[in-house]
């Protein structure tokens, strides 16, 4: 604030200081003219009007930057001056203090309250106070307008957040990373996925509290590998991360010791692991999404694998991935075109090897990838929900193709088809297969029904009420795999089923072949006590048949017998055998 109030003669020597704020600025005795940067200003202002009060703004001597107001007024032989400023609203009674001195002295000089000068210098009172009062009313409105424009933003901040980790979400990832790889044309990235395993599991077990604090201490963790301010941190989704930073070295070495010491330390009782994924950026013309896409297809190709932590995209992904899209692409048309072939393989009798059922698989001929067997494309649709369209057509085939047969006067043999663990979850499954067999003249005993235990493991409660309904409408429910996971001892103990398929790829791992024998020696005898017919399947030598013969295992499958052919030459090589009341 400056405010200074002095009585000066007509030749700006001043006489008295009424007031000075900072006192620093004149004494008396000194010329006025000395306080502005231009000389003249006061002589200038008192030629104007030599009755009234003049004032202008004008730059101090010494202090170009900083502007004052300056005003004259005579009062008989003298000239009242007053030079004042003031940026804040605070100051307002400190000027009222200067602009009541004004008056104190007028009045000393005869120019009493009820003298002209008393009014004008009321009236520039006045017109300070009300200037001052806006100023402030103005300041509390930009005050709250700020406040407001403070809170907006946190409000829009925090919506680009995720909840769980505080990392960017999904969205504003893609858009900053675009941003960010257009700024800099120059500067090397790459794309961080980390995926945790067997996420869905830690929730089941341990609740979602444990699952989000899993993900915020994580996300704490990727944190620590950032490079500068161009490294960008995102939850994509579930327990999906993703990470863009600039391309340095020593980058993954830090981010693989990180997470190595953090998920041996978690306090959590189980095994964590976490995969990751790197897209090293070399086509920028892709959006950010494809970007990520490569970077969890990287992370997913080792899921699974104990001692692969962290794996670099390339090409042979980017061509399954491009195979898969072709698959997708295709599927729908596929399935209505006919384009997918069942193939029936044989179940015999070990001791006579007569045939005695079979076992139905799909194969796709597609016009331009060729023949295409399970593995290729039923990962793919039993990740995309089509599995179940899939297999409804598969039944409809396999009982068409056992209806057939009667008719023609063939063998009546069973025949089992695949029931996926996505099929559990449409519908009344029993009543679907029921109906089923009804359109096609069929008994329920006619057509099996495999089913895996990953279905098992997906949803144990679903899947046993389904599978209680249909053994109770009469079907054959045959678990497959068995033995091939880790669950298959519970799921025998809870699940009804009247079959056991054992894989004899079992014989054939490891060292201690006399040891894998006995092991399988106790699962037939175990399936023999609770009354379930065993079936072997991959038997490929006589001396595998000779065996299970010698185990006591009824039922086999595999190249030994008959490799799996599609129904036209299935019909001609096995329906003539005489085996139409050979059930198992």
């Amino acid at each position: 604030m400056i405010g200074y109030l002095a009585l000066c003669d007509l030749h700006w020597k001043i006489t008295k200081v009424i007031r000075s704020i900072p006192v620093s600025l004149a004494e008396p005795g000194q010329d006025a003219r000395e306080i502005f940067a231009d000389r003249e200003v006061l002589d200038r202002l008192l030629e104007q009007d030599t009755e009234q009060m003049v004032s202008a703004r004008r730059q101090l001597r010494g202090k170009e930057h900083l502007s004052v107001f300056v005003t004259v007024k005579p009062v008989r032989e003298q000239v009242l001056l007053s030079v004042y400023d003031m940026e804040n609203a605070d100051w307002l009674p400190r000027m009222a203090e200067l602009q009541l001195s004004a008056l104190d002295e007028l009045a000393s000089l005869g120019t009493g309250p009820y003298g002209e000068s008393y009014f004008e210098i009321q009236k520039v009172n006045n017109r300070l106070i009300n200037s001052q009062r806006a100023l402030a009313k103005a300041n509390v409105l930009l005050k709250e307008t700020l406040e407001e424009m403070r809170r907006a933003e946190n409000t829009i901040e925090i919506l680009k957040r995720d909840p769980v980790t505080n990392l960017l979400t999904e969205k504003i990832f893609y858009e900053r990373a675009q941003v960010m790889l257009e700024e800099n044309p120059g500067q090397a990235f790459d794309i961080i996925a980390v995926d945790i395993e067997r996420f869905k599991i830690i929730n089941d077990a341990f609740g979602t509290a444990a699952g989000n604090q899993l993900l915020s201490d994580l996300s704490v963790c990727l944190l620590d590998i950032r490079v500068d301010e161009k490294s960008l941190f995102a939850r994509i989704r579930a327990d999906l991360f993703a990470v863009l930073v600039p391309r340095e070295e020593g980058v993954y070495g830090r981010l693989e010791h990180s997470l190595n010491c953090f998920l041996k330390n978690y306090p959590l009782p189980m095994r964590l692991t976490v995969k990751i994924g790197v897209y090293q950026i070399e086509e920028r013309d892709i959006p950010v999404e494809r970007m990520c896409d490569r970077a969890f297809i990287a992370a997913g190709s080792i899921k699974g694998m104990y001692a692969e932590k962290i794996v670099f995209y390339n090409n042979a992904m980017r061509e399954k991935m491009l195979f898969e899209q072709k698959i997708l692409d295709t599927m729908v048309e596929a399935l209505e075109q006919g384009q997918f072939q069942i193939h029936l393989q044989p179940k015999v009798r070990v001791n006579t090897e007569e045939v005695v059922g079979a076992e139905a698989l799909v194969r796709w001929e597609h016009p331009e990838l060729g023949l295409l067997s399970p593995a290729d494309f039923l990962p793919v649709f039993e990740r995309n929900g089509f599995i179940y369209s899939l297999d409804l057509y598969v039944w409809h085939k396999v009982c068409s193709a056992m209806q057939r047969w009667r008719q023609m006067g063939g063998a009546d043999i069973p025949v089992a088809v695949n029931v996926s663990r996505m099929d559990i979850y449409h519908g009344d499954l029993p009543s679907l297969f029921t109906e089923l067999v009804k359109d096609y003249g069929l008994e329920p005993k006619n057509l099996h029904l495999e089913i895996t235990e990953s279905a098992y493991i997906s949803d144990s409660r679903q899947l046993l009420l389904v599978v209680e309904q249909l053994r109770k409408t009469g079907f054959v429910v045959e678990m497959d795999d068995f033995g091939s996971g880790y669950s298959s001892l519970n799921m025998l103990s809870e699940l009804p089923v009247d079959v056991l398929k054992l894989d004899l790829k079992f014989l054939r791992t490891g060292t201690d072949a006399g040891r894998r024998h006995r092991i399988m020696q106790a699962v037939i005898d175990l399936a023999h006590t609770l009354h379930l017919l065993v079936i072997a399947e991959g038997v490929e030598t006589k001396e595998e048949s000779l065996l299970l013969e010698e185990m006591g295992c009824q039922y086999a499958q595999g190249y030994y017998y008959g490799r799996p052919v599609p129904e036209n030459e299935f019909e001609k090589r096995f329906l003539h055998l005489e085996c139409q009341k050979k059930e198992y």
